[in-house]
């Protein structure tokens, strides 16, 4: 086999390391990887990327759909090795979740509906259809989603309740587990707008609320974040104000977790991209700070992703 030139392959992805990529120029040809702990950033070409929209990032792999086709896949960013996944038709879906790598044979890709996911295994022959249960009349859809340890958790709309569910159930039928409050709200003096990320971290599921007062343009003024964790004793959600030597990566659909205390990145801190912009937002003193990961991008053609 022709050995690949440096420029179609990605920068060595160490784990360490936390790369923000960028696709950009016409059909996201290019691929520019930001180093968030050192500020510097790497351009290429890599043909397996061109035109491929970044739906999820875990475990080293990218869940990917292309741009023109629609199609499904998964590439492994070290190996470079690319599964193909079955037809999908993803037209309104909510969310992208990797539930393992798929070098584990209990990997599962889901993609969340209004009221159904499609999953499937890798190696499978097409995805499985599970409808939804909602044991309350007035929960029209679910407003944010993660799994962990084979249930599945969700917030839902219209009420801002957390329910939960088993996933191996042949249909999924959520239960209430918390009532909505303030807290789930995120409700500070005003009203302000929010977005709600469900991310596991350390065993448990945190709910983090991304809090913004009225967007200019197409962008958001994110001025604050309100960090929760289930208290199981009390069924309710209780506030996090330190989340020691960890952070919090967020993206446009998804939020990760992660050890930074050997990475030289700001601790007890939410990195997040709104437009071409890494903002960080520090828990310690509610300040943000702004950077620009990559100057010759458009910030009218690109997507910003984690590579975690």
């Amino acid at each position: 086999m022709k050995e690949r030139v440096k420029y179609s392959l990605p920068p060595p992805l160490h784990e360490t390391c936390h790369w923000l990529m960028i696709s950009h120029g016409k059909d996201r040809q290019r691929q520019t990887f930001f180093d968030a702990s050192k500020h510097y950033y790497h351009t290429r070409i890599i043909p397996e990327l061109r035109n491929k929209i970044v739906l999820s990032s875990s475990y080293g792999w990218l869940v990917l759909q292309d741009g023109n086709s629609q199609e499904c896949s998964l590439l492994n960013l070290v190996s470079m090795e690319m599964i193909w996944a079955p037809p999908i038709n993803l037209n309104n879906y909510k969310l992208c979740i990797l539930w393992l790598p798929p070098t584990d044979p209990n990997c599962q890709l889901f993609f969340i509906f209004k009221d159904f996911l499609m999953s499937w295994k890798p190696g499978n022959m097409e995805f499985i259809k599970k409808e939804f249960r909602l044991e309350v009349e007035e929960y029209l859809s679910l407003f944010t989603v993660n799994v962990h340890k084979g249930i599945i958790y969700a917030i839902v709309e219209p009420t801002v309740d957390t329910v939960f569910a088993n996933l191996e159930d042949e249909i999924i039928s959520f239960k209430k587990l918390i009532k909505r409050n303030d807290l789930t709200l995120g409700a500070l003096e005003g009203n302000p707008h929010f977005d709600m990320y469900l991310i596991e971290s350390c065993g448990e599921i945190l709910l983090v609320n991304k809090i913004y007062s009225d967007c200019f343009g197409d962008q958001k003024v994110v001025y604050n974040f309100k960090i929760l964790r289930i208290d199981y004793s009390k069924d309710g959600w209780e506030e996090v104000e330190n989340i020691g030597k960890q952070a919090i990566f967020l993206s446009k659909s998804e939020g990760k977790f992660c050890n930074v205390s050997c990475s030289g990145l700001q601790t007890n801190s939410v990195y997040f991209t709104e437009g071409r912009n890494l903002y960080i937002f520090s828990l310690d003193d509610q300040s943000i700070k702004i950077c620009l990961p990559c100057p010759i991008v458009n910030k009218h053609n690109s997507t910003l992703s984690w590579i975690l």
